[in-house]
């Protein structure tokens, strides 16, 4: 789920200028009393139609191809934020994917594609309104049950000691191969089909939020550098740390309701390690109520990947 940050950021906020995206809540700095976030639950037929027409995304729907046959549309290996961007943007018409896709770098052959896409798209509608959106039209009133019993930001808000950057966020469910990322303008958490947990969705993305959002930065946390610095010697990165939370986080919320979500992060690599390290120590850091959960990485990657006592954490 790494990105390119800079690019991603310029990129997102022209979409957002070109369309009337949704605007930003006013950030709060950290603090460990839980402020809790609205979670407004949104989908989008042209976001899920990007997924397909770029990437042939049908997960969950094997019928689609034979439905909306696009043998005539080549797949491309570029344009994998477009469907996120026609999220942020808030598109409303086949037009508009235009716009956004003169924001790329690779507009040009993003614009073949769209073109080469437009005649498939009112079958594509009339296969979504009948299958498609009832699934994720399901998903997102379950989910907005769920939330109004478990105020879910609240909860991570509690377990990571970390204040929520945003007063709001919508979380996009997309049915057919939804970018695996957030969006810091406007704030965006993406959800999947394949995501049965709401509480794993807001543990994993809603921590990524609190660590790198709006005004947030762990990597300038005390000894952060010096993890950074052990966990690339052995052939990590600091996003490694990051993630490596997030996926603890993805399973840790879930379990405060009870309902157990495996951490899991495949491969023998710095970041399960990491990982597996943390899910050790997690009743450690919970009896420790003077650190918050950004510490708890860093320190952990210290003590993990460095030699001697783990340095002091405090901010």
């Amino acid at each position: 789920m790494e990105i390119k940050q800079g690019r991603f950021a310029r990129i997102a906020a022209m979409a957002v200028l070109l369309l009337a995206g949704t605007a930003l809540h006013a950030g709060t700095p950290e603090h460990a009393d839980p402020s809790g976030a609205r979670l407004d639950f949104v989908a989008s037929p042209y976001a899920d139609f990007l997924s397909y027409l770029l990437h042939r995304d049908n997960a969950g729907f094997p019928d689609l191809r034979a439905s909306v046959p696009l043998d005539n549309v080549k797949e491309l290996n570029t344009g994998s934020f477009l469907p996120a961007y026609a999220m942020a943007s808030d598109v409303r018409s086949y037009a508009d994917l235009y716009k956004l896709a003169y924001t790329y770098d690779e507009s040009a052959v993003l614009i073949t594609t769209l073109k080469q896409g437009e005649p498939h798209f009112q079958r594509f509608m009339a296969y979504w309104q009948q299958h498609v959106e009832p699934t994720e039209q399901a998903t997102i009133q379950a989910w907005k049950t769920e939330e109004a019993k478990g105020r879910h930001v609240q909860r991570l808000e509690e377990l990571t000691r970390m204040r929520f950057p945003y007063a709001a966020v919508k979380v996009a469910v997309i049915a057919l191969g939804p970018p695996d990322r957030t969006i810091e303008n406007p704030p965006i958490m993406f959800a999947t089909m394949k995501d049965a947990s709401l509480p794993a969705v807001v543990g994993y993305e809603g921590t990524h939020m609190m660590m790198s959002g709006r005004a947030a930065d762990w990597k300038k946390r005390r000894n952060a550098s010096k993890a950074i610095e052990l966990i690339s010697a052995r052939g990590g990165t600091s996003y490694d740390i990051e993630e490596a939370l997030c996926l603890l986080m993805q399973s840790k919320l879930p379990e405060a309701y009870a309902a157990e979500v495996p951490a899991s992060d495949a491969g023998d690599t710095p970041r399960r390690v990491l990982l597996r390290a943390m899910e050790r120590d997690w009743s450690r850091y919970r009896a420790d109520t003077s650190m918050n959960a950004a510490d708890f990485a860093i320190a952990e990657t210290i003590r993990t990947f460095g030699a001697g006592n783990v340095a002091d954490t405090s901010p």
